[in-house]
């Protein structure tokens, strides 16, 4: 499985992008431009509506030109024969202290083409939720352990029913947008979570996929 790149700079009075955009390889052409269509689509809507508020941001203050910056980069978090996990990573400027950024999951199983969600991937008499739920509270508690009250940064109530989440090598790994459970200055809150841990709550089709 190969990932290259397609790179599209746009500037104009009113933003100035660098939008990167992988193109996967698998060998299926019909899962792969699929794929490929699916998430360039996506990353043109995201410059097509930063643009939106470019504009109307430069014409409700009659500026001249804007200083709006928004770009698409991706990092492939895991890439084998029956999966890819690629993070789009997306960044917006519009003045102030500092920038917004928000990451994208896109976990596609290479044997169907489709993006798995967490309920698919877990048996179907398993609360997943509440397995995760507990994980990412006791990881919480570690932080807690490990740097004083550090855990009450994070104000965490349970996964959504459309959890972002990613794949790496022996691991889920379950995360959260700037603001979500925490402070900006948190970043992107992060929780790995082992699979030969919950490995019999996966479903059989899918343990070998996400290892």
């Amino acid at each position: 499985m190969s990932v290259n790149s397609e790179v599209l700079k746009k500037q104009n009075k009113y933003l100035k992008s660098t939008l990167e955009i992988p193109i996967i390889n698998s060998g299926n052409s019909k899962i792969d431009d699929k794929v490929n269509e699916k998430i360039k689509e996506d990353i043109l809507n995201f410059y097509e509506q930063a643009l939106k508020e470019a504009q109307s941001f430069l014409e409700d203050f009659e500026l001249d030109e804007s200083n709006f910056v928004a770009d698409a980069s991706y990092e492939v978090k895991k890439n084998t024969g029956n999966v890819i996990s690629i993070l789009i990573k997306y960044y917006k400027y519009s003045g102030g202290a500092h920038g917004y950024y928000e990451y994208v999951p896109y976990n596609i199983d290479l044997r169907s083409g489709n993006n798995l969600s967490l309920k698919e991937i877990f048996k179907k008499d398993v609360d997943y939720k509440e397995i995760i739920d507990k994980e990412i509270e006791n990881q919480i508690k570690e932080l807690g352990k490990k740097e004083k009250d550090l855990d009450k940064v994070y104000d965490f109530y349970g996964i959504k029913e459309n959890q972002k989440f990613y794949l790496e090598d022996g691991k889920i790994v379950i995360y959260f947008d700037l603001y979500d459970i925490a402070p900006y200055a948190a970043g992107i809150p992060e929780f790995p979570i082992n699979i030969d841990d919950i490995k019999n709550q996966i479903k059989e089709e899918y343990l070998e996929v996400v290892k």
